[in-house]
């Protein structure tokens, strides 16, 4: 055993262990915990809203720039369209071809020089008139000369 230590009597040594179950307890959260898990809380939301705008954006960005690719593309093909339409009314409105055309399917034929009635005001009134026969279905009469006269 132990020896006396100044004049006390010595305590066994023998230890009891004891179970405690504390599995029922509930320990309460303190106001400090609670404030600080809500500010960690709102700036993590803070920072996840941010990205979330930023990565929104860019996407945006990313749209906006395949649209306008897109767009471009567009114009130069109706650019193109626009030219070969041009062409074709140019080719269709020639002269010539319709000239070509009244004389081939319609049976047109050129008006000789007494059918032709210049417009206009002083040149119309000094060429005489000549009234070799019916006129033209085709030709256009003037009224009395006078120029006022639409």
């Amino acid at each position: 055993m132990n020896p006396l230590a100044a004049g006390r009597a010595s305590l066994p040594a023998v230890y009891f262990s004891k179970r405690i179950d504390n599995s029922r307890l509930v320990r309460e959260v303190g106001l400090e915990k609670c404030r600080e898990y809500f500010s960690v809380l709102g700036v993590g939301i803070l920072v996840f809203l941010s990205v979330l705008l930023f990565c929104w954006q860019h996407l945006q960005c990313v749209r906006a720039g395949y649209e306008i690719e897109d767009l471009k593309a567009q114009r130069v093909a109706l650019q193109e369209s626009n030219r070969q339409l041009l062409l074709a009314h140019a080719a269709l409105t020639d002269p010539q071809r319709i000239d070509t055309l009244a004389r081939k399917y319609l049976g047109m034929v050129s008006p000789s020089p007494q059918q032709v009635i210049p417009l206009g005001g002083t040149e119309a009134a000094s060429m005489p008139q000549a009234e070799s026969g019916p006129p033209s279905r085709y030709s256009t009469t003037i009224g009395d000369g006078n120029p006022e006269e639409p």
